[in-house]
């Protein structure tokens, strides 16, 4: 019996008839581009495409393939890595280092992700030559977020050394707060399915409302997020780093 394998970011012909008719303002990109085809098609269509890099190389990759802006990730980020190219994750560099390098090699606007919760980190995302900020973890303690109870929970108490990278509760690498699953998981030996088959396995365990089973996804500032409304973070967000920008005018 072969070996299952796992398609992640796949664009079929049914989600571009459904990108071709409803025509959103923008469509991003995890894990790379579709084809040439597909993305010619999306940008013949008039839609914004935007796509994650984790490395320099990775930016002038998809700026070369036609995005019309990039996500620069630091390995601060929640979530899965957007590595694409089999770069040693161990040598991709944090937002600090790597935005600016980003910047540097590329002519389309970036886009900062990565370790951004607080006005402090907004405005030296800026600072550091982002066009725009993108959020993930800032968000989940909001009051719409729809995460479980265990998730807020592992948040509030989160700090700046409780998370850590791994691939063994998706089948591909992602940022979470550490517990007994990852741990166990890690001892054990095993090698994940291909995403989506471990995700299908892993997933379900959140239900037991066992904060130590469920997956626990986060970045590495979940220390600084506050339980507030989408609302109230972004006008404090915006309001409080431009102050703090206007102060180095």
């Amino acid at each position: 019996v072969p070996p299952p394998t796992g398609i992640a970011g796949e664009v079929t012909s049914e989600h571009l008839t459904m990108l071709l008719e409803s025509k959103p303002e923008v469509v991003s990109f995890h894990f790379g581009l579709p084809s040439r085809d597909v993305v010619k098609a999306i940008k013949d269509a008039g839609i914004f495409i935007i796509s994650s890099a984790t490395t320099a190389e990775e930016a002038r990759i998809l700026e070369a393939s036609g995005v019309d802006a990039v996500i620069a990730q630091g390995t601060e980020a929640g979530g899965h890595r957007a590595t694409f190219t089999g770069v040693d994750m161990t040598m991709q560099a944090g937002l600090f280092s790597l935005l600016p390098q980003v910047v540097d090699a590329i002519r389309v606007p970036v886009i900062a992700a990565g370790g951004i919760a607080d006005e402090r980190t907004v405005a030296a995302a800026f600072m550091l030559g982002a066009s725009a900020i993108q959020m993930g973890t800032a968000f989940l303690r909001c009051e719409e977020a729809n995460v479980l109870p265990a998730h807020r929970e592992a948040l509030a108490r989160a700090d700046e050394s409780c998370t850590l990278v791994t691939d063994l509760l998706t089948g591909r690498p992602a940022r979470y707060i550490r517990n007994k699953l990852v741990d166990d998981l890690t001892s054990s030996g095993l090698k994940p399915l291909p995403i989506p088959m471990q995700l299908s396995l892993t997933m379900p365990l959140g239900n037991s409302g066992d904060g130590e089973l469920t997956l626990l996804l986060s970045g590495q500032s979940a220390g600084l997020v506050q339980h507030t409304t989408a609302a109230e973070l972004v006008q404090t967000l915006g309001e409080n780093a431009l102050r703090r920008l206007r102060s180095f005018a």
